[in-house]
C-alpha cells in the first residue's frame, strides 16, 4: 500500500519530522486537483447531481404519505430501487474495467434522467399509485448500480497518485456542499409546491451531470483503466508478473480487501431501511416535523459531511489511515444511536456529527483502496464493495417498512448503531487494517 502523501497547502516547519496532533486534525483542503481539467467537470456535475437528489429524497416518501400510503408501501417502493440497484452492482465493475468509469456513468445519468421524467408524470398526473411509482424505482435502481461503483473507480483515471487524496477530499466537500443546500430547498419545494416540481428538478440535475460526463469523455483523459493496465504490464514485463490477474485472485492475496468487505456488509445490514423509512418516518411522524424537518434533519447530516471532507484531507499525516477511518465509524455509530433520544434539535446536532464521521471513514477507506489496488482490477474491486454494502439494503428497507408500522421507528436507530459499533469494533481488530498506510 502506497504511503499517504501530504495534502496541506503549507510545508511542516523544518524544526518538526512531522505535523503536530493540533495540525494534523485542522481542517484543510487543497484547490490543486481543479487544475485537472476533466476532474473539474466531474466536480461539478455531481455536485449538480447531488442537488437534484435531494429532491427525489424528500419527494418520494412524501409522495407516496400523500396518496394514502404508509411506511410499509415507502419500504416496498424503495426495495425495488434495492433490488434494482443489486442486481447491477456486481457487474458494473467489469463494464468499467472494460469500458471505462465515464462512459459507464454517463449512460447512467442519461437512462436515470427519463425514469425522472416519468416520476414527474406520475407525480404531476396522479396516475398509477404506489406500484407505479415502484415500477419506476426498480429501473433507476438498475441504473445506480452501474453508476456507484464507476463513481469510485473514475478517480485515479483523473489525477496522478499525489493529488488523489486531496481530489477525493474535495469532490466529497464540494458535493455534499450541494447536498447540504438541497434537502433544504427540497423540503421548501415539497412543502409549498407539489412533488412533481422536485421531480422534474432531479430530472433537470441529472441531465447536466450527464452532460458533464460526456464532455470528460470527449476530452480523451480518461482511458479505460483495463487498456491503461495492459500497457504498463507490457511495459513492465516481468516485474508485474506476480502481480493478481483477476479479483479473487486480489481477493485471495489481500487480507486488507477481505477485512474491509466484512466491515461494509456488517455496517451496512440495517443503514438502507433506516436511511430510506425510519429516519423520514423519525422526522415527519414520531417528531412531527413534516417535510421541513426531514429537509433540516437531512441537510444536518449533508453539512456535516461537508466539514468532514474538510477535516479527511487532513488526515493524510495519521499513522494509521485504516485506524483512523475505524475510530471515526465508532463516532458515527454513537451519534446514530443517540439520534431519537435527542428531540428534533438534537437529532440535527447528532446527524451533523454523523456526517463528519461518515465522511471521514469513507474518505480514508477509498483512497485507501485506490491506491492500493491494480489499475485493471480497481472496477471490480470498487464493485465488489459496493456489493458488500448495498446487497442486503432491499431486505432492509422492506422488512424494516412494516416493522416501522408496528414497533415505531426508534429501534432500528439503536439497532443500526449496534451493527455500526460491531463492524467498527471488528475493523480494530484487524491488523491489515491498522496497518493500513502506517508511516
Amino acid at each position: 500500500m502506497a504511503d499517504t502523501e501530504q495534502v496541506s497547502t503549507s510545508a511542516p516547519s523544518s524544526s518538526s519530522p512531522s505535523p503536530s496532533l493540533r495540525a494534523r486534525f485542522r481542517p484543510r483542503l487543497t484547490v490543486a486537483p481543479l487544475r485537472v481539467r476533466p476532474f473539474r467537470f466531474l466536480v461539478l456535475g455531481q455536485a449538480i447531481s447531488e442537488f437534484g437528489n435531494a429532491f427525489q429524497v424528500v419527494a418520494l416518501p412524501l409522495l407516496i404519505f400523500a396518496r394514502g400510503g404508509s411506511a410499509a408501501q415507502i419500504g416496498v417502493v424503495v426495495s425495488a430501487f434495492g433490488f434494482g440497484r443489486l442486481l447491477t452492482t456486481p457487474v458494473a465493475g467489469v463494464l468499467v474495467d472494460r469500458y471505462g468509469a465515464v462512459r459507464i456513468m454517463a449512460v447512467s445519468d442519461l437512462g436515470r434522467m427519463l425514469l425522472a421524467a416519468g416520476l414527474t408524470a406520475v407525480a404531476a398526473t396522479g396516475w398509477g399509485g404506489t406500484a407505479a411509482i415502484a415500477m419506476i424505482a426498480g429501473p433507476v435502481g438498475l441504473l445506480a448500480g452501474l453508476f456507484m461503483p464507476a463513481e469510485w473507480a473514475v478517480m485515479p483515471g483523473l489525477l496522478p497518485a499525489e493529488d488523489l487524496a486531496a481530489g477525493n477530499a474535495l469532490n466529497t466537500t464540494i458535493t455534499y456542499a450541494a447536498g447540504l443546500i438541497g434537502p433544504s430547498v427540497a423540503g421548501l419545494v415539497v412543502g409549498f409546491a407539489d412533488p412533481a416540481v422536485a421531480f422534474g428538478i432531479d430530472c433537470a440535475t441529472f441531465a447536466i451531470s450527464a452532460l458533464t460526463l460526456l464532455a470528460i469523455a470527449r476530452l480523451r483523459l480518461t482511458a479505460a483503466p483495463a487498456k491503461k493496465a495492459k500497457a504498463k504490464v507490457k511495459e513492465k514485463g516481468a516485474e508485474h508478473a506476480d502481480e493478481p490477474k483477476g479479483f479473487f485472485g486480489l481477493l485471495r492475496t489481500s487480507p486488507l480487501l477481505r477485512s474491509i468487505l466484512v466491515v461494509t456488509i456488517v455496517a451496512n445490514l440495517t443503514m438502507g431501511g433506516l436511511n430510506r423509512v425510519a429516519l423520514p418516518v423519525l422526522a415527519t411522524k414520531e417528531f412531527g416535523a413534516g417535510a421541513r424537518g426531514l429537509g433540516v434533519m437531512l441537510a444536518a447530516f449533508a453539512a456535516g459531511s461537508m466539514v468532514g471532507g474538510l477535516f479527511a484531507a487532513g488526515f493524510a499525516s495519521v499513522r494509521s489511515r485504516g485506524r483512523a477511518a475505524m475510530l471515526s465509524g465508532l463516532v458515527l455509530a454513537v451519534c446514530v444511536t443517540l439520534t431519537p433520544l435527542a428531540g428534533l434539535a438534537g437529532a440535527v446536532v447528532l446527524l451533523a456529527f454523523a456526517g463528519v464521521a461518515a465522511t471521514i471513514t469513507n474518505v480514508l477507506v477509498v483512497t485507501t483502496v485506490q491506491k492500493g489496488t491494480p489499475p485493471h482490477l480497481l472496477g471490480r474491486t470498487m464493485s465488489a464493495i459496493m456489493f458488500s454494502g448495498v446487497s442486503l439494503f432491499p431486505v432492509s428497507v422492506a422488512v424494516v417498512g412494516f416493522l416501522v408500522d408496528a414497533y415505531g421507528s426508534r429501534s432500528f436507530f439503536y439497532i443500526t448503531g449496534a451493527s455500526l459499533l460491531t463492524a467498527f469494533c471488528f475493523g480494530l481488530t484487524r491488523k491489515a487494517i491498522r496497518g493500513a498506510d502506517a508511516h
